[in-house]
């Protein structure tokens, strides 16, 4: 179990473990699947056509808003512009004004995490009936932060294994979710429903929302790894930087946790400045002192010169909090996976 009060940040990279696309394979696979190019003849040529016909239907039934869209042509520049994108969400954030290009990059954003989630490690089995084995995952973080978590904890109360975590994930997918759920169950013997009680507690933030709930039955449930599910609605659910700003509930539960927290953990975030904004702009209203102790960050394939960039914006982060019951904090960061950091940082992650 974890001693301090924990936050964990997730980037891109701390899915990459999962199988889960990111960085330019996530913007390459989201411009094949709004290239559109529509011959009268034989139809969609080129394109997702699950997308395509999302956008046709809000064309017919919605014609005030986008009867005279420019649909084709706004997928086909986007598709274009993925080739210069640091990353679909600041090529979002530089086009909040566009309505199209905000739609159809939901979409593609949508589609694209909905279909890695079924080839990612965390995918059931192929006829749906059972989930994954923890065998799947034995090389990943993943497995190191569940062996982290239920250490010392006793089964007849497992849900204080998260006494001191909460995760704030950049990411849309659910990968973090379904192995907490899975990993509840399997190492405390217990029932599916009993599982989804202890992680509806669990304190999981996701700046940019998500795909959707993976319990049934409760609202905007998608099955993780299914292909059964309302796109229009899935995109609906995810923000753009702009949106997360402006929600006021969102940004204070994230500064919130960082200002309580005494230990950060930064697994394959990118550090882009959009992101290192939600976390603290230097403006967040909290009165609280700051009891950061220890930063512990992966900066994979970073060159010396970009990880000293990095360690700086951790510390211009903090740097406008006044420090609680110690004056001095350390950042360790590491050129290497997020399951390579747990291995180096064993002892130091949980002290």
């Amino acid at each position: 179990m974890f001693n301090s009060k924990t936050v964990f940040v997730l980037g891109a990279g701390a899915s990459a473990e999962a199988d889960v696309p990111v960085g330019n394979k996530l913007t390459s696979e989201i411009a094949g699947l709004t290239n559109f190019y529509v011959e009268h003849s034989d139809g969609l040529k080129t394109g997702d056509t699950q997308i395509y016909h999302v956008l046709r239907g809000l064309a017919s039934s919605d014609a005030n808003k986008w009867g005279k869209n420019r649909f084709i042509a706004s997928g086909r520049e986007i598709s274009e512009a993925m080739g210069l994108a640091p990353s679909i969400d600041t090529f979002l954030e530089t086009h909040a004004t566009n309505d199209e290009y905000v739609l159809i990059g939901k979409l593609g954003i949508a589609k694209a995490i909905l279909s890695a989630e079924r080839g990612s490690k965390f995918a059931p089995t192929s006829d749906g009936t059972k989930p994954f084995s923890m065998s799947t995952i034995a090389d990943t973080w993943y497995r190191s932060l569940g062996q982290q978590l239920f250490s010392g904890v006793p089964s007849n109360a497992p849900a204080s294994a998260f006494d001191n975590i909460s995760f704030i994930v950049f990411n849309y997918d659910r990968c973090l979710e379904i192995f907490l759920l899975r990993a509840i169950q399997v190492y405390f013997r217990t029932t599916e429903d009993a599982a989804l009680e202890i992680l509806s507690n669990v304190n999981i933030i996701h700046p940019y929302g998500s795909l959707g709930s993976i319990q049934s039955g409760s609202e905007g449930f998608v099955p993780f790894g299914s292909d059964r599910y309302n796109l229009h609605d899935v995109s609906k659910r995810i923000q753009t930087f702009s949106e997360s700003v402006d929600d006021g509930f969102v940004l204070e539960s994230i500064r919130s946790q960082i200002a309580d927290a005494e230990t950060l953990i930064f697994l394959g975030f990118a550090f882009h400045d959009q992101n290192i904004k939600l976390l603290d702009d230097g403006k967040a209203k909290i009165d609280k002192k700051s009891n950061i102790q220890n930063v512990f960050a992966t900066t994979y394939d970073l060159s010396d010169s970009d990880t000293k960039v990095v360690r700086s914006q951790i510390e211009y982060m903090l740097k406008g909090r006044s420090m609680g019951s110690r004056d001095q904090y350390s950042i360790d960061t590491l050129n290497g996976s997020c399951s390579k950091l747990f291995a180096e940082y064993w002892r130091s992650l949980t002290a």
